[in-house]
C-alpha cells in the first residue's frame, strides 16, 4: 500500500489454486523460532543500523517512541509468554476487511489510484534495464514464457499490469487475503487468469519449491512481516530462483528514524538501510551491474508527501 508521511494508518470461472495449508518451515528457516535465535537477529540488525547508519529507534502511527527495534517487538507481545503477539492478526483482519480495502486499484493503493501508471512505468523501465543483464532469464522468458511470481498480490495488479506484458506464461500469484484473491481472476481477466495459479497463504508461511522462478516480484508488503520473517522469507525466495533468477523489492521506506510503526494495519515502515540490513542477514545480495553499480533506482515521480520508494534487484548466485 502507498502511505505518506501523514498516513497513520492503506464472478468468473477460472481455474483457480486456493492453497491455505500451513507448512512446518523449522528445518528450512535461518533464524530458528525461539526467542534467543530471534534476539541474537534483531540485535545484529540494531548493531548494523547504529554502526553504519545513524539510528535503530522509531516510532509508532500512535506517536509512542522506541528507543531500539528490540523494545518495538517486546511491545507487540514477542518474547513475552505471558503474551500472545497478534501483529499477523491485526493486519490480516484489516486487508479482509471490504470497507478498508475495496477491491480495486484504489484499494490496493490506499486511495492512490492514480499513482498506479506511474509505478508501473518505472517498474518496467527498471526491468527492462534488468533484463538487459541477465540474457539468459531475458531468453527463459522469450522461448518458454518463463515463471513468475507476485507475493503480496491482493487482486493482481502488478500481474496484470507487469508480468504478463513482460512474457511471462506462469504466474504464482501469492495473498494472505482469500477475499481479495478471489477477485484476481476476474480483475486479470479469463485468458490470462488461467496461466496463473492463485495460492491462498501469508508470505511468512509461503516456501516455495527450490529453482523455480526467474522472477519474483515484491512490493508494499515488506512491512506486513517481522523482522525474522521477512529474513526467512528472503532466503526461501532465493533458494526458489532459477540460475540467474531474480528477486525485486520495491516498497517504502522512511527517513528521519529508523521505522515507523503503523499500529491499525499491522505494519512497519523500515528505513532503507534496517531494510537492507535485514536483506544482507538472509543472505541474498543487491544484482551488481557489469559496470559495478548496485542495481537500485528510486521512484522519482510521486508527490513530495509520498514516502521514498527504492526498487531493489536481488539474487541468491
Amino acid at each position: 500500500i502507498i502511505k505518506n508521511s501523514q498516513t497513520s494508518t492503506a464472478n468468473i470461472l477460472v481455474p483457480c489454486t486456493l492453497d491455505m495449508t500451513k507448512i512446518d518451515l523449522a528445518k528450512s528457516d535461518i533464524i530458528k523460532s525461539d526467542d534467543e535465535s530471534r534476539l541474537n537477529f534483531i540485535q545484529r540488525i540494531e548493531n548494523s543500523l547504529t554502526k553504519k547508519f545513524q539510528v535503530s529507534c522509531g516510532t509508532d502511527s500512535a506517536g509512542r517512541e522506541y528507543d531500539s527495534i528490540t523494545e518495538l517487538w517486546r511491545n507487540e507481545g514477542y518474547f513475552d509468554k505471558n503474551k500472545v503477539p497478534n501483529w499477523y492478526k491485526k493486519s490480516h483482519d484489516y486487508w479482509n476487511n471490504e470497507k478498508n480495502v475495496p477491491s480495486t486499484i484504489d484499494g490496493m493503493l490506499g486511495g492512490f489510484s492514480v499513482l498506479t501508471e506511474r509505478d508501473l512505468d518505472a517498474s518496467r523501465k527498471f526491468v527492462d534495464d534488468l533484463l538487459a543483464s541477465r540474457p539468459d532469464v531475458k531468453e527463459r522468458i522469450c522461448s518458454n514464457g518463463g515463471r513468475a511470481s507476485e507475493c503480496g498480490a491482493g487482486i493482481g495488479r502488478l500481474t496484470k499490469g507487469l508480468l504478463l506484458p513482460l512474457g511471462f506464461k506462469s504466474i504464482d500469484v501469492v495473498e494472505t487475503s482469500a477475499r481479495l484473491l478471489n477477485s484476481a481472476p476476474g480483475y486479470i481477466g479469463h485468458d490470462d487468469a488461467t496461466k496463473c495459479n492463485f495460492i491462498c497463504k501469508g508470505l511468512q508461511d509461503f516456501d516455495p519449491d527450490a529453482d523455480t522462478y526467474d522472477l519474483i516480484w515484491v512490493q508494499w508488503v515488506v512491512g506486513y512481516l517481522n523482522d525474522w520473517d521477512l529474513c526467512n522469507f528472503f532466503n526461501r525466495l532465493g533458494k526458489s530462483l532459477k540460475k540467474g533468477g531474480i528477486v525485486i523489492v520495491k516498497d517504502n521506506t522512511c527517513n528521519e528514524k529508523a521505522y515507523l510503526a503503523d499500529r491499525d494495519d499491522g505494519d512497519i515502515t523500515r528505513s532503507f538501510q534496517y531494510l537492507l540490513a535485514i536483506i544482507k542477514e538472509s543472505g541474498m545480495r543487491v544484482v551488481q551491474l557489469e559496470s559495478g553499480d548496485d542495481m537500485i533506482r528510486w521512484q522519482t515521480d510521486f508527490p513530495d508527501d509520498i514516502w521514498p520508494v527504492p526498487m531493489i534487484a536481488l539474487c541468491y548466485d
